[in-house]
């Protein structure tokens, strides 16, 4: 028999190994990304530029600026530059809160000057590290065994999802790793309450949880709204008065420490665009259904290679033969009296202290899925893209719930909680293993390679961007390549006559790379024709698709 030391240390060295496999395979996910969403480009120029955006920059727009600046603008020198009032002004202008870029102002810093994708990855990777070891922690508080929580923490750290958390430039790796906090405080917060009194510890950990949350992400609040509410519910419902309004205080508290810490909060939610957006999402119903479906699509190809829906009626049916063989077919079959010595193996295994254990277990497991479920459902009726990065943070949640309601499943088939858990560790991590042949990794951009390539030795030509029908803002989903060209040039207006500003403006007698964005549905023989309306153009060579249609130019009089 092992003793007490030896199972924990078996446990620790597990862990152990799953947070080393975690961080191999983001770091080779991370080394293979390859390109940038204009989200991630934002997230170093949020962090870093004092102008907030670009294009927002009094006569940057329609001007041949170096390409240097931008190398510059994105980068912070080293810690003795670090100037944490451009992050929080720049989220002062946009739409979130500045925590996370104050965390890539500071990893910019150690780098000195350079801008580089591992300036977001490698954060990243510490908040799911983090993010790995809370949900163990909290399943380990829930669940029976302690191989059954390591396992909800391997399938979530190893699943696409967990890597596209970790690949993803923005503050959902930070989110995700903070809302499981939450959670973990809050289940220290119940051991507390049973106890009959909030340790100070736990109820400064819920008042800085909180807090940095909020002011992470707005979408926490969500979190919050559900988690916190059904704590509140808890202690109303069993009378804790006091303990009620200590609770009050700490996460009023927090809620109103974000809004001293940064009023512009108020402005974001209730009168931004992102805000008016929101509550505009919430006075309609059309396209509710549609939205809800894609995102759990995306969840469950993430988490269960698409398998969640088929996951959950398999339950359902094993719990519904279950129950009719026991309760109806199983007393008909065995009449009063011939039941002797076919008593449930479940209790032979467990003791009725351990099955009471388990129910309050399912209570909180249960809660915890509403949560999950009502973040899904609220931030999916008002996010303004039915996207995947807006769930990352309940993805722990619902790989945990996932787990755990397999685990009760098998008890009713197996009673064994040994051989359950190695059966569902089969199932589970198979399940993983075979997303990675069907699903992918979101966010790596791997066609940029091509892109690379077909623009090799073109580096050193100055650059003509116009967006056509997006706002100039978009042009910075390229901004990573910019230092590589001698000088750049972005029209502010949306029309191909602007072109010929920039042409007259310069002597581009060896030629020039014209960037093409936002096109729509127009031809390349459309496009062509357009730009040759306002250019004299000797050279028109289409030399890309990827990202935006790039094309070489030479002009009529520097070839005569």
């Amino acid at each position: 028999m092992k003793t007490q030391n030896q199972k924990r240390y078996l446990i620790l060295l597990a862990l152990v190994l799953v947070l080393a496999v975690q961080t191999v395979m983001m770091g080779y996910f991370g080394q293979k990304k390859a390109g940038y969403h204009v989200d991630e480009v934002y997230t170093y120029e949020l962090s870093n530029y004092p102008g907030t955006f670009f294009s927002e920059t009094e006569g940057f727009l329609d001007t041949w600026v170096d390409g240097s600046f931008f190398q510059d603008s994105m980068s912070v020198d080293g810690l003795g530059d670090l100037d944490y009032s451009i992050p929080y002004h720049n989220q002062e202008n946009d739409v979130h809160p500045p925590v996370y870029y104050f965390v890539i102002h500071t990893v910019s810093a150690l780098f000195h000057g350079e801008v580089s994708k591992w300036i977001g990855i490698l954060p990243n990777m510490f908040f799911c590290l983090l993010t790995t070891v809370l949900l163990y922690l909290v399943a380990a508080r829930l669940f029976p065994n302690r191989a059954l929580a390591l396992l909800a923490a391997a399938m979530w750290a190893w699943s696409v999802g967990g890597m596209t958390t970790a690949v993803f430039i923005r503050m959902y790796a930070l989110l995700t790793c903070i809302a499981t906090a939450l959670v973990l405080v809050h289940l220290k917060a119940l051991e507390d309450v049973r106890r009959g009194k909030l340790r100070k510890r736990t109820a400064a950990l819920l008042f800085v949880v909180t807090l940095l949350g909020i002011l992470t992400q707005y979408y926490f609040l969500v979190l919050c709204f559900f988690l916190c509410g059904i704590f509140f519910l808890y202690l109303c419902a069993t009378r804790r008065w006091k303990l009620l309004g200590v609770y009050t205080v700490l996460e009023g508290g927090a809620l109103c420490a974000a809004v001293v810490l940064f009023p512009k909060m108020l402005f974001h939610i209730f009168g931004g665009y992102r805000g008016k957006e929101a509550f505009g999402s919430m006075a309609t119903k059309e396209g509710t259904l549609d939205g809800l479906k894609k995102v759990a699509s995306t969840i469950s190809r993430q988490l269960f290679n698409g398998w969640l829906k088929e996951c959950i009626l398999l339950v359902v049916a094993v719990v519904v033969v279950y129950f009719l063989v026991k309760h109806v077919l199983h007393p008909r079959l065995f009449p009063k009296g011939e039941e002797v010595g076919m008593a449930v193996e479940m209790d032979v295994h467990l003791d009725r202290k351990l099955r009471l254990h388990i129910s309050h277990v399912d209570v909180a497991v249960t809660l915890l899925g509403v949560v999950a479920v009502g973040y899904w459902g609220l931030v999916g009726k008002v996010a303004p893209y039915k996207t995947d990065r807006y769930f990352f943070c309940i993805y722990p949640l619902i790989v945990l719930c996932m787990v755990y309601l397999g685990y009760r499943t098998l008890m009713l088939l197996v009673r064994n909680p040994q051989r359950c858990t190695i059966a569902l560790a089969v199932v589970a991590l198979g399940i993983t293993a075979m997303s990675y042949r069907t699903q992918t990794v979101n966010y790596l951009f791997l066609e940029t390679n091509q892109r690379a390539q077909e623009l090799a030795g073109y580096e050193e030509y100055p650059v003509i961007i116009l967006s056509v029908q997006g706002t100039p803002e978009f042009a910075d989903a390229q901004a990573m390549e910019f230092p590589e060209h001698s000088q750049i040039y972005r029209c502010g207006g949306k029309d191909f006559a602007a072109l010929r500003d920039a042409v007259e403006s310069k002597d581009l007698e060896g030629g020039f790379l014209l960037f093409i964005r936002d096109f729509g549905k127009m031809s390349q023989e459309e496009i062509q024709e357009q730009v040759e309306a306002q250019l004299d153009l000797d050279q028109f060579e289409l030399l890309t698709r990827i990202g935006c249609n790039v094309y070489f130019c030479t002009l009529e009089e520097a070839a005569s």
